[in-house]
């Protein structure tokens, strides 16, 4: 059957791909929440600024699409040694061809681009409990060294309890379990704070440049970036905001998020965080700009926010915002094609997470 399907570099045919991603996901989480990763607009954020389009893999099946993965180049620093790599995410099949090995076909095709390229490693990111974490085993029967880089927990913050109620479809340990804490409440306002706060502009990018890369030197496996790069990662429309926090006319801390459609019993918006930074922040004030966060999201319509356990910035001040941990975690793995270096078990990730 698998030689009817064409694995090409994906046409472009961003409605296609996210219709078919929709019928699949639903499959799978029934009316439970998912995000909508398939939003044309993110796929276009993720699309245009990749030159080398061999990096999306489109499976077809004629002129339909029955598969897709997406490759996105990036640059780490490991132990202070810069490496190329490759983000792999977005995998999905068209339910139809779930457990007839086009999901594998897919991502033997992208792991052979990888070396030919000589990537020194690829990263994906396998949700607990989602189907695609069966591959691992098979991964690993072929050859491919699998390596585990660490487990993200989900932690989360919402900003709209009733809504939330209404949309997720919480249960009744879920809704005690918040009301616990207080996550069905925002902190106060504190002016001094929200005063503080405002959202990026373009003559930001340096001292955000700076702050991000500061990284590789303090995190194991950490992302560094490129001015044109990073200035496309933080300000994109509809699809990637960062807040900006500023003291004594100088930026001083930042918040990167992307805004993701939920579909669950309601479609709500959520902001997911991406990239944060505030080094020189003392613990009161860390604590000050994100719950002047959560007011700006909660003002404009957000139903909340989430975040993994990637420690490497100091999260203490999220717990104390009022976020907790959520039922869901991701597995970091990485495909380490270097023979020089080991991924293995590493406590402290610099990385996106799609």
């Amino acid at each position: 059957m698998l030689n009817k399907i064409s694995i090409e570099p994906f046409r472009g045919d961003f409605e296609g791909l996210q219709k078919m991603a929709h019928l699949s996901w639903r499959d799978e989480y029934g009316i439970e929440s998912f995000p909508d990763f398939y939003r044309p607009a993110f796929l276009k954020y993720l699309y245009d600024r990749i030159q080398d389009k061999r990096h999306f893999f489109g499976a077809y099946l004629g002129n339909e699409i029955v598969g897709f993965l997406a490759n996105l180049p990036q640059n780490f620093y490991y132990r202070k040694t810069k490496y190329r790599a490759v983000y792999s995410c977005l995998l999905v099949v068209r339910k139809e061809w779930l457990r007839k090995g086009l999901g594998t076909k897919i991502i033997f095709e992208a792991l052979d681009l990888n070396q030919e390229l000589k990537y020194d490693f690829s990263l994906y990111g396998l949700e607990t409990g989602h189907r695609s974490t069966q591959l691992v085993k098979k991964f690993k029967e072929s050859g491919k060294p699998v390596e585990v880089v660490k487990k993200f927990r989900v932690i989360a913050r919402l900003v709209d309890y009733e809504k939330a109620v209404t949309s997720e479809g919480l249960k009744y340990w879920e809704k005690a379990a918040i009301k616990t804490i207080r996550g069905n409440r925002l902190p106060k306002k504190n002016e001094l704070y929200q005063n503080r706060l405002r959202e990026y502009i373009p003559d930001d990018i340096k001292p955000c440049l700076q702050m991000l890369n500061q990284y590789s030197d303090t995190v194991t496996l950490a992302l560094t970036w490129d001015q044109k790069e990073l200035s496309i990662e933080l300000d994109y429309p509809d699809v990637s905001q960062t807040l900006i926090y500023e003291k004594n006319g100088k930026v001083q801390g930042l918040i990167n998020f992307i805004l993701y459609d939920h579909l669950a019993r309601t479609k709500e918006r959520w902001a997911w965080i991406n990239h944060v930074a505030y080094p020189d922040l003392s613990p009161m004030e860390r604590i000050g700009f994100l719950r002047a966060f959560l007011h700006y999201i909660r003002e404009r319509g957000f139903l909340g926010t989430v975040e993994w356990t990637k420690n490497y910035y100091p999260m203490r001040p999220l717990y104390r915002s009022g976020f907790f941990p959520y039922f869901r975690s991701v597995s970091l793995v990485s495909w380490t094609f270097n023979p020089d270096i080991s991924l293995k078990n590493i406590s402290d990730v610099y990385a996106l997470q799609i």
